[in-house]
Order: structure tokens, then sequence, then C-alpha cells
């Protein structure tokens, strides 16, 4: 009985699929269109082709075991210098620069080594006088190749066919600075990471920003109102006598400690420069541009805060002013990138870095100052293989693009050095955008010593006069330069 009913039960359950089964279709209309395709309603995704390497794209070359010789200024006690690397040590930089080295060595079969000197510029005239060809690249500061290359000691870097000056591995704005009339003599690329650490720096200590209950000055870069006159009302908050001895000494507390030669990193970031370089149509020229009105007005800003020696420290002048920053007595510092890992060292409490701030808010954009003593690349007018020094350099910069600038940048600076993800953006800014100002790469024009001495005593002051009586002295040292240059051949 329970299996009968069991039975019955299960045909009542299938009774409505039967009937559904023996429903017929509906007859298909001939004069209907075709129905559409069935289309899938989830897109297929794009197939991502994966990058080249371009260490990959890298021209075949043999070149027989050629010694590609390198040689290194060594004239500073802060900069890193990552030509040469006899053996890995477990010291990232150190061991970037030995791989990058052997890979250009096995791929294009030549022999790399590196000497280091204080004396290149020297070394570079012995070699050119006695048609020597003892070395394929020099690295050497700026202001110190100059002279060199007006001597017509250098080759000209445009006639190198091997070199991008496009590429990322190159420094756009070394290129566009350093290229008088169509020649360049020296720039900078990612071979050496002196490119980066020599830029111009802003610290900002954070335990005087805490105790001081100052605004976050990464807050304000972010939203474009770091100023010159937002740099004043910090400096001006930060600053006290401390020791309440009623005398500005090593116990007070300062708004800035920095260098004489930040006077201008200030006025470069502010968007200016002491001279400029101007393409006419008879050529390229320099133009002192020390009295121009916005000059003026960013000057005056500037020397009105750091010639107050209430707000500021010059080291120059009072060499306990490094121990002010160091000891959290000052709320900003100014000095090369390259000097942080002192700052690592020296410093219990925790600091910041930013960007030099604008002249105002109008001006949208911040830029870094680069020391006329970061090092560029040049080569010798007597190296004999071109083909060889060209095709090596740029495999050199591309693998430094792709290695060693991440090894320094990324772990040295952001892993090591900055200790949160806010300095991490900052130094990109930072390093983002580089002026070159002509007053300091042109040493020997003294326009900057000049300046100098001029807005220590008067500020912003009577500065139309003081160009009319450098004018007359500069107008022929640029007639010198351009016809230096002019009689270089190609």
């Amino acid at each position: 009985m329970k299996r009968l009913s069991a039975l019955l039960l299960c045909l009542l359950l299938l009774l409505p699929l039967l009937t559904a089964c023996s429903e017929k279709a509906p007859e298909k209309d001939p004069d209907a269109a075709p129905a559409p395709a069935p289309t899938a309603d989830i897109a297929e995704a794009p197939i991502e082709e994966e990058e080249p390497d371009p260490l990959e794209l890298l021209p075949e070359a043999d070149f027989g075991g050629a010694a590609y010789h390198i040689l290194g200024d060594v004239n500073s006690n802060w900069w890193i210098i990552s030509l040469n690397s006899e053996e890995i040590v477990g010291e990232i930089i150190n061991d970037t620069v030995f791989e990058r080295n052997a890979f250009v060595e096995e791929r294009y079969n030549v022999d790399v080594t590196s000497e280091e000197t204080t004396a290149a510029t020297g070394l570079i005239g012995r070699s050119v006088k006695a048609g020597g060809d003892d070395y394929s690249v020099v690295w050497e500061r700026i202001n110190a190749l100059i002279p060199t290359a007006q001597s017509g000691q250098l080759k000209n870097l445009y006639r190198v066919e091997a070199f991008d000056f496009e590429a990322p591995w190159w420094d756009g704005d070394s290129v566009e600075a350093l290229t008088i009339n169509g020649k360049l003599f020296f720039a900078c690329n990612d071979i050496n990471v002196h490119t980066i650490e020599g830029c111009s720096a802003m610290y900002f200590s954070k335990a005087v920003l805490g105790d001081r209950q100052l605004e976050n000055p990464y807050e304000i870069v972010r939203e474009y109102r770091w100023t010159l006159d937002r740099m004043g009302e910090m400096m001006r908050a930060a600053a006290s006598d401390t020791n309440g001895d009623g005398v500005r000494n090593e116990g007070d507390s300062y708004g800035l400690v920095t260098g004489i030669g930040q006077y201008l990193s200030l006025i470069n970031g502010a968007g200016e420069r002491l001279v400029i370089l101007e393409h006419t149509d008879e050529g390229d020229t320099f133009t002192l541009n020390v009295a121009a009105e916005p000059v003026v007005a960013v000057t005056e800003k500037v020397s009105s805060l750091l010639n107050d020696k209430s707000l500021t420290v010059i080291v120059n002048d009072d060499n306990w002013g490094y121990n002010a920053f160091y000891t959290d007595m000052s709320l900003f510092y100014i000095m090369q990138l390259g000097s942080v890992v002192g700052l690592r060292n020296n410093m219990e409490n925790d600091f910041g870095i930013i960007p030099f701030p604008m002249k105002n808010e109008e001006q949208g954009y911040y830029t870094t100052s680069m020391e006329a003593t970061a090092q560029a690349m040049c080569i010798p007018v007597s190296a004999a293989d071109l083909e060889m020094i060209g095709t090596v350099t740029e495999a050199m910069a591309l693998y430094s693009d792709r290695y060693l600038i991440d090894a320094y940048y990324e772990t040295t600076l952001k892993g090591k050095i900055a200790r949160d993800r806010d300095t991490t953006e900052m130094l990109d800014i930072l390093t983002g955008t580089r002026t070159f100002d002509y007053s300091t790469c042109y040493g020997s024009w003294n326009v900057y010593s000049s300046f100098l001495s001029h807005i220590q005593a008067h500020g912003g002051e009577d500065l139309a006069s003081f160009a009319a009586k450098q004018e007359k002295l500069f107008a022929k040292q640029v007639s010198k330069t351009i016809d230096a240059y002019a009689e270089i051949g190609d």
C-alpha cells in the first residue's frame, strides 16, 4: 500500500513536466528576419602583451675586449660615486654597479675600469695635449667642466650617434640647460646617482613642528599653498630666545639653518634665475636677469628671511648652526640631498623632506636648484672609438635607469631614509624638475658671489644699480664664452 502511494505521488509530480513536453513548438514565420546570433554577456578581456625588456633590444656589437675607462672626480665628502665596483659585498648600490658593469662587459666584450681623482680637468688636458686615448668618459663637476669645454678639450655629445637624449636615462633638464648653439659638451645621466644627490633639498624637524603646533607641511605642499610667505610665517613661529639670556647664540631656537649658497636655491625654487639663456635669431646668448622685477620681488622676500639673524643661522658664519637642526632647535634646514644620510646619522628625532616654496600660489609648480658642483659626464676630444664609447655608455645608462636609480632612490632614500609615505611623495616632487642657474655654473663670471655680497648688505634694494655696474663686465664675459664655443668644431 505504501509502495502504491509513493508511485502515485511520483506520477503527480511528473505530470506538469509531461504536459509541457507534449505541447507543440510555435510555427516559424517564413517572412520573419533571422534571429540574431547569441552574444556573450561579458566581453572578452583584451590580451595584454608583455612589453619587451629594453635591455634585450640593445644593439648587438663586439668590441674585441676594448678598454672602457672611466675617470671620476671625488672632490666631495657627501656624494655617492656609482661608477665602478670591484666585487659583490652585499650593499645594494655597490652590487648593482658591479652587476651593471658586468652586464655591459659581457654584452659588448669590453673591459670596464675606473679611476678616481681630485684633478679630473687637469688629467683631461694632459691627455688631450698628448693625443692620448686615456679616458672613454669623465665625470666631473659642472662648474669645473665649463672652462674645459671652452678650451676645446671635449667632444660635442650630439655627434655621438648612440646617444638618445630623449630617453628617460638622460636628465633632460641638464641637456636643455647645457646646450649652447646646438652644442652639448657635458650632461647628466643615470650612470652616476649624483644627478640626484646634487639637488638642493629642504628638511624640517617633526619635533619642532609638533611643539609649535604648526600645520603639516606635506598638506601645504600638496595643496600648492607652500610659498615664501608661508615659509616665513612658520619660521617666525619657530624662532625664540629659548635660553632666555637675551643674546642670539647656540642655545636659541631658529626658523632655518642653511649655507650661504642656499639664497639661490630659494630664488630658483620661486621660479627665478639670475642669469638666463636666450635663443635669438643671431644665436644663443646669456642675459643678466638680476634686476628683472620678479627677481627683485623674490630676492626681497628671501633676503628678509635669511638676513634676519633672529630667524636664520648661516653655517658659514656660525658653524654651530648644524647642531641647531640636529638637536631640534631649528624648524628648517636647507642643504644638498646628498647630506640626508648625515642627518639620519646625527638626528635622534624624525625629520621630513619637502620641495622649495613657490613665490606665490599662482606659480603652480615646484622646482629644485641643481648644485653647480653636481657631476656631469663628458668625453675628451682625444677619445678614439666613439662607436664603442657611445654604445657602452648608452647601455650603462639604460641599465642604471632600470636598476641603479631604483636601488638608490627606492631603497637608500625612500626605504632607509624616508620614514613615511609622505616623504616618499615629497622626494618625487623634489627631484621631478631641476633648475640650472648659469650664475653659479659659470662661476668665473662672479655673478652670484657679487650678487650675494650685495643682498647680504642691502637685501633686494638697489638691484638695478647693481646690475648696471655688472653689465659691462658681464657682456664681455658672455661674448668671450659664446665666441669660444663657436670656434670649437663639430
